[in-house]
């Protein structure tokens, strides 16, 4: 056996690994969009199953803060019947701003 023998032999090994290698790196550089993709995937799914446990908490918030206004909004046109209602009695004119505001709460009302 002498090295001239052997030498093709050994260039078609390392051909073959070199193109073995190749082929392989070629593979990562693919996937390599498709793994951070589903990376980003599943990142995405968790913020957002965070965000709906977040709203379901913070649901009965809501719920409260609408049973404030709508008791706030009573108490408002209340308030300001009663002062309509004292300047009628008490022969007075009344002011164009309480008029707008009994206005403007009556059609919020309507639209409830």
């Amino acid at each position: 056996m002498n090295i001239s023998s052997i030498l093709p032999f050994l260039q078609t090994i390392i051909a073959i690994a070199n193109i073995c290698v190749l082929g392989y790196a070629f593979k990562r550089f693919l996937n390599k969009p498709h793994d951070s993709l589903e990376e980003r995937v599943v990142k995405c799914e968790s913020d957002i199953k965070d965000i709906k446990q977040s709203l379901f908490r913070g649901d009965g918030k809501f719920q409260e803060m609408d049973r404030a206004l709508k008791v706030l909004i009573r108490a408002t046109i209340a308030l300001v019947e009663f002062e309509m209602q004292y300047c009628l009695i008490e022969h007075k004119e009344m002011s164009k701003g309480l008029e707008k505001a009994k206005e403007a709460l009556d059609e919020y009302m309507a639209e409830k």
